[in-house]
C-alpha cells in the first residue's frame, strides 16, 4: 500500500473511530492481514498489532503501544493493557519435526506447495472483563482469562484463570484472589461491566461489597454503548448505535 493511500485510509479510519470515542493510534498499518474488529465506545489502542482475524474489544479498554495480539477472538470490557504484551501466541508456530523451524519459510512452502498445516487449527484467546495485564506478559493461544483477574508483569499464561485470581511466574500460578468467594460470585453475578462509565462513577466501586448492596440483586441487562466495526480488506466501517 503506497504512502498517499494509507494516508487516505488512516483519516477514514480516525474519522470512523472518533464518531465512538476510540483511537486506534497505528491505524490501518496495525491492522494485519484480512480482520474484522468490533470496538465498543471509548476503546484506547495504542500503537499495537492485531493479527486476529475476528476480534471484539469492549467498551473503555485500554491496551498500550507495543502489545500484539494474533489468536484472540474478544477482550472484554474495562480491561487495563499494559505495553508489550502478547496475546493468543500460538503454541506451535515454529515447527519442529520439518527442515526448518523457521515461520516465514514454512508459509511460503505452505502456500507454493499446498503443504498441510503443521498442525491442528489454532483455539482462540478469550479476555473477560476488567482484567488487568502487567507489561512483558506473553498468554498463548486457547487461553481463557476470567473477569476480573489480574496478570502479573513478566508472566508466561499457559492455561486458563480463573475470574479475580491474581497470577505471577513463568509459568503462572495463582498467588491469591481479589475478594472471597461469595463476593467473586455476586460482582459476576451482576454483570456490573453492561454499566457505563458514568452509572458506575455513582456507584460507591471503591467499596464492592457496597457496590453489590447498591445492586440489591439486580443483574445488568446486557446491552452495548455504541460500537464501530472495521473491515480492513476490502476497507469498510460500520457503525452500530448504543442499544
Amino acid at each position: 500500500m503506497n504512502f498517499l493511500k494509507r494516508a487516505l485510509l488512516d483519516r477514514k479510519l480516525k474519522q470512523a473511530l472518533l464518531h465512538n470515542n476510540c483511537r486506534l493510534d497505528s491505524g490501518v498499518r496495525g491492522l494485519r492481514n484480512d480482520v474484522q474488529l468490533t470496538l465498543e465506545h471509548g476503546v484506547k489502542l495504542h500503537q499495537i498489532k492485531i493479527h486476529s482475524k475476528k476480534l471484539s474489544i469492549g467498551a473503555y479498554t485500554d491496551i498500550v503501544s507495543g502489545t500484539e495480539l494474533h489468536d484472540v477472538s474478544s477482550i472484554g470490557r474495562y480491561c487495563s493493557i499494559a505495553k508489550n504484551v502478547t496475546i493468543g501466541q500460538d503454541r506451535k508456530s515454529h515447527p519442529l519435526s520439518w527442515l526448518s523451524s523457521h515461520s516465514g519459510l514454512v508459509g511460503l512452502r505452505q502456500q507454493l506447495s499446498g503443504a498441510p498445516a503443521h498442525h491442528d487449527g489454532v483455539k482462540q484467546t478469550v479476555i473477560g472483563h476488567d482484567v488487568w495485564i502487567g507489561m512483558d506478559v506473553l498468554i498463548l493461544e486457547g487461553v481463557t482469562i476470567g473477569t476480573g483477574a489480574v496478570i502479573g508483569a513478566q508472566s508466561l499464561i499457559t492455561k486458563d484463570v480463573p475470574p479475580y485470581a491474581i497470577v505471577m511466574g513463568s509459568p503462572a500460578q495463582v498467588k491469591r484472589f481479589r475478594f472471597d468467594p461469595p463476593t467473586i460470585d455476586s460482582l459476576l453475578a451482576s454483570q456490573w461491566w453492561n454499566l457505563t462509565a458514568r452509572q458506575l462513577a455513582d456507584l460507591p466501586i471503591e467499596n464492592p461489597q457496597a457496590l453489590i448492596e447498591a445492586l440489591n440483586g439486580f443483574v445488568v441487562p446486557d446491552s452495548h454503548p455504541g460500537k464501530v466495526v472495521v473491515h480492513n480488506q476490502p476497507f469498510k466501517v460500520e457503525h452500530h448505535a448504543a442499544q
